[in-house]
């Protein structure tokens, strides 16, 4: 008989392969768009059972279902893909550059500090050919200083988030991506403020994604022996935005905590559909090298 998360995967239409096919690994970090209620106490992923280890699939998250790395190493895997996702709600890249919205919630920062300590050194058979890395931050730091009617320490945030990065590297991981801030402003929460507040939050998105692409870029070039992606997120909102009754949605604003109804699970964060087209974004960039 196969073990209950298989037989549950199967039925659902998932990949899984076998513990001698090549095995490759993700190491995510985020927030409440990325988060699967990964614990980095808990039990980790496995070949020949569950792939993102803990909660059971598709994980706890805010979208009624998969999110986007779930969905990348049980639907657009090619191989056998182990998921650590750190990501937790609320997250902001540095608690000391900006106050998340409650108390306890670890930053970019502080994933990476459990990863180093708690998960690293038990995960086996990780090298920096087999491994990538990625984050999607940006949208608690923005909105954050927005509700407070300031504007986010973008330059320092850039900053310390392609610092971890570097302890990443230090460490042995040589495959790196960045998720960009979505277009807020087209966010049922942010669509209807104000039309200066809209346009306060766009300058500070597009200002995060424009430093944190160079930024990439540059150490890129300084390192000489790492790939990296910058994966836009527009395009998955802009996508199922435009056409939403062809991702089972009755328009572009409705929500629906079951996640599919709607292309939103609330008025901040999307439901599967979107979450789907994430996914399908990062596939793309990592087309025949992890995907």
């Amino acid at each position: 008989m196969l073990p209950l998360t298989k037989s549950l995967a199967l039925a659902a239409g998932l990949t899984l392969f076998s513990p001698a096919a090549a095995v490759k690994h993700l190491f995510i970090f985020g927030d409440s768009y990325t988060a699967s209620g990964f614990s980095a106490s808990g039990a980790l992923p496995s070949a020949s059972g569950n792939p993102i280890g803990n909660p059971a699939l598709p994980g706890n998250g805010f979208s009624g279902g998969a999110s986007w790395p779930v969905v990348l190493v049980t639907q657009l895997n090619t191989s056998s893909t182990l998921l650590y996702n750190f990501a937790v709600g609320g997250a902001t890249v540095d608690t000391a550059l900006v106050e998340p919205p409650g108390q306890g919630i670890p930053s970019f920062v502080e994933q990476v500090t459990q990863w180093d300590t708690k998960v690293r050194s038990r995960v086996q058979g990780w090298n920096g050919e087999n491994t990538l890395a990625g984050a999607f931050f940006g949208i608690n730091d923005i909105l954050q200083k927005y509700w407070k009617g300031q504007d986010a320490p973008l330059a320092q945030m850039v900053e310390r988030f392609v610092g971890q990065f570097e302890i990443m590297y230090a460490r042995g991981v040589r495959n790196f991506f960045v998720i960009t801030v979505p277009p807020l402003e087209k966010v049922p929460q942010i669509a209807g403020q104000s039309a200066s507040g809209r346009q306060r939050v766009m300058t500070n998105v597009n200002s995060f994604n424009s430093q944190i692409a160079a930024r990439l870029e540059a150490f890129k070039k300084a390192k000489g022996d790492v790939t990296t992606a910058v994966v836009s997120s527009a395009g998955a909102i802009e996508t199922a935005i435009a056409n939403p009754r062809a991702y089972g949605a009755p328009d572009a604003t409705c929500t629906n905590r079951n996640g599919k109804s709607c292309l939103w699970w609330d008025a901040l964060h999307p439901g599967t559909a979107i979450q789907k087209l994430f996914a399908t974004d990062v596939a793309k960039a990592f087309k025949g090298t992890f995907f």
